[in-house]
């Protein structure tokens, strides 16, 4: 698959195995690697993080937004995903920066950023003009191992 990442966007910060530990006997027989994948999103110069993401094998651009309980995609990246939702779909109230709203619930089946991959994710879909960009929330940086703000950088980890 190719990849649209560049060295500007994100760093790859380590790619380690990890082995479970237990006694020296069972450690050389049965020793388990898990893999952890470590990203790093550099601030911009609008002071905000912004991620470039596969979501169900669609390009989407997302601005990391931890007031946002919930992955929400603009209207415009719902229909290029080939979203398309009916007026009583908009059933889910909402308390935003612009007032009370109401959205559609759906699940993305995948969203990946370079190794980070994610299955079932809870998403919304906003309405026709509410968000002019989809917001990455808490509900997606909560799935991951760790994640943390730290020199201007975001480091995600799974």
């Amino acid at each position: 698959m190719a990849s649209f990442y560049s060295d500007e966007i994100f760093r790859f910060v380590n790619n380690q195995t990890r082995l479970s530990t237990g006694s020296a006997a069972s450690e050389s027989s049965s020793a388990s690697a898990n893999l952890v994948h470590t990203l790093e999103i550099p601030m911009r110069n609008d002071g905000h993080y912004w991620i470039d993401m596969t979501v169900d094998y669609q390009s989407v651009q997302f601005i990391v937004d931890t007031g946002a309980s919930y992955v929400t995609l603009s209207h415009e990246d719902g229909q290029k995903l080939n979203i398309y939702l009916n007026e009583s779909d908009y059933n889910i109230p909402v308390n935003t920066a612009a007032g009370r709203s109401t959205v559609a619930e759906i699940n993305i089946n995948v969203m990946s950023f370079g190794i980070i991959e994610l299955y079932n994710v809870k998403a919304f879909v906003a309405r026709e003009g509410m968000l002019s960009v989809s917001l990455l929330g808490m509900n997606y940086l909560n799935k991951l191992e760790r994640f943390e703000f730290s020199d201007q950088r975001l480091i995600l980890e799974q």
